[in-house]
């Protein structure tokens, strides 16, 4: 029979750490310099667990008497014995470890692929957001040319969304072992690029079409694009997809409702605020101004609607 034992060592994101091998029907795993291999971990027992063979032949761990126990992977309920079965994941103390024999079957080796360079894609989308923020800019202007007014948007958008991309870099580096930076920079610069377009195009809808909504629901689009890229975000660190969708919903409802909330009493206390924000030039203003009979009938049915107002009773519960 095969005597041949590899016990691997393995880190928090399931990568090989170290791999030992052991030519013996049986080895002892502990922190103790009397076992097969030690660990130096705190929370590993002088003499924690021993590998061996049952009767059929079979891999197990056996926990011979520790104080932190054996477990499965992340169950958090102790084992006494464990069958062994080349994938399952074991952990004593706070180290993960997994056994093979020598006959293992390893799946055939992957096809290497081209690198895929993302940085293009990158600097598609910067130049195309600057580009957006400069038509906007060059559209409203109104007096002297200053450089500052294309400098510094520009430079705060750029610091923002290198800012968003280095803490989900680090999310990423923590909670899947790689940094995946090129591809957080291109989900905050995608989400940066859906809301600048958007933007634009509520600007334009109401200089040019007399559209409100496009303005007074930005907010909306604002939420739903950050719970997209989130949930982007969110992909890259692991394969949960609906936990993170459904955390993601949750978040663009909340915020949604909130900030709907916080309009509706700012217009009860203070009316309808202004929805046209800045100034175009005026080919672009598709929908034909109204004449004055019309503004001054509009006018005179505020006036009549007034004096009823005046004329009714105040309320009881009304402020003296």
């Amino acid at each position: 029979m095969d005597q041949v034992i590899w016990v691997e060592i393995l880190s928090r994101h399931r990568e090989v750490v170290a791999r030992h091998r052991f030519a013996a029907a049986e080895l002892r795993i502990g922190r103790g310099y009397d076992n097969d291999l030690v660990l130096d971990d705190p929370h590993v027992a002088v003499n924690h667990i021993r590998i061996y063979r049952d009767e059929s032949g079979d891999l197990m761990a056996e926990d011979i008497g520790s104080a932190n126990g054996l477990f499965v992977d992340r169950d958090q309920r102790r084992y006494e014995r464990v069958a062994l079965n080349g994938d399952r994941v074991i952990r004593i103390g706070g180290v993960q470890l997994r056994v093979r024999e020598r006959g293992y079957a390893m799946p055939r080796e992957r096809v290497e692929r081209p690198l895929r360079r993302l940085w293009p894609v990158a600097l598609a989308l910067a130049v195309a957001i600057l580009g957006l923020q400069a038509l906007g800019l060059w559209l409203s202007e109104t007096g002297e040319v200053k450089a500052s007014r294309y400098v510094m948007p520009p430079l705060a958008i750029a610091g923002l969304a290198l800012v968003w991309t280095a803490v989900w870099t680090v999310l990423s580096r923590v909670f899947a072992g790689r940094a995946a930076f090129e591809r957080n920079l291109i989900t905050a610069l995608a989400g940066f690029f859906a809301y600048s377009l958007y933007d634009e195009f509520a600007e334009f809808a109401a200089f040019g079409l007399s559209w409100r909504l496009p303005i007074s629901y930005e907010y909306v689009a604002m939420w739903a694009l950050l719970a997209i890229v989130c949930y982007r975000h969110l992909l890259t660190l692991g394969p949960r997809r609906r936990y993170s969708a459904a955390a993601m919903l949750a978040v663009a409802v909340l915020g949604i409702a909130t900030q709907s909330l916080t309009q509706s009493e700012a217009r009860a206390d203070f009316g309808q605020p202004s929805y046209l924000r800045r100034l175009m030039p005026p080919s672009l203003r598709l929908v034909p101004a109204e004449s004055a009979d019309a503004f001054f009938s509009e006018v005179e049915g505020l006036k009549s609607q007034l004096d009823r107002d005046r004329d009714q009773p105040p309320a009881a519960n009304s402020a003296p």
